[in-house]
């Protein structure tokens, strides 16, 4: 059977269960077409209850990662065939993974505030004010400011009029609030909060006076810049 890490029982909830099930999807021990171990073996293996095990197990078939099959159980689902998008926050300590994160941010984001450039109202740009505004007063990446940061980055996708890009960046941006934290770890100047802050001023800047090429070299700085924080290895996307 799988091995899986011990979950404390501080930390006795379904996701802990649903991400480690996660990680060993990502990494391979479990492969597509693969069944899960039945709810009584992996409540015996984290020491919770069937109903913790069951939840857990519906979080991923909500996630179209697994899918219950007659006589079989919860089945690994092929990537190709799952319905939903999801980034694994555990699994991003795996070489590359983090890198290719970044790069989707530039694929999806640099475009954004293209066109939030273009399309922004004045209620998104009090929006990304607001935003800014919230960064300040501290050095480090606190609560607060994790949310601000990602409240930024949401009002340029709801700046671009596009509901399918603006949920994806909303995802992404939930999802990145940690490695705002390890960035806080990882960083040894005591400047992160304002750095960053001054790479969103450049940001709203360009989208308030309606520079599209503008904004995306900004926002193109602004991911480079972050994931140079990170140690995270650029990967080339040629000109804007």
């Amino acid at each position: 059977m799988t091995n899986y890490r011990e979950v404390q029982r501080s930390t006795l909830l379904p996701d802990q269960i649903a991400a480690d099930i996660m990680a060993k999807i990502t990494e391979g021990t479990l492969q597509p077409g693969d069944t899960l171990p039945t709810e009584h073996a992996l409540a015996g293996t984290f020491g919770v209850s069937r109903n913790v095990v069951r939840e857990a197990i519906a979080r991923l078939r909500s996630d179209g990662v697994v899918e219950s099959r007659q006589g079989r159980g919860a089945v690994v689902k092929p990537i190709t065939e799952r319905e939903t998008f999801r980034v694994d926050i555990q699994a991003l300590g795996k070489s590359g993974n983090l890198a290719d994160l970044f790069e989707l941010r530039g694929l999806l984001e640099i475009e954004a505030a293209g066109l939030a450039a273009v399309r922004r109202t004045s209620v998104d740009l009090e929006e990304m004010c607001k935003a800014i505004a919230e960064l300040d007063g501290g050095s480090r990446f606190d609560d607060q400011r994790l949310e601000a940061d990602a409240a930024f980055h949401r009002a340029i996708g709801k700046a671009t009029a596009n509901a399918y890009l603006y949920g994806i960046i909303c995802y992404i941006s939930s999802r990145l609030k940690d490695t705002a934290r390890i960035t806080s770890n990882i960083y040894e100047k005591d400047d992160l909060v304002q750095v960053t802050r001054a790479e969103h001023l450049k940001i709203l800047k360009a989208i308030e006076v309606g520079d599209r090429l503008e904004a995306r070299r900004a926002m193109s700085a602004h991911i480079n810049a972050a994931s140079k924080r990170l140690n995270v290895p650029v990967k080339p996307t040629g000109h804007l």
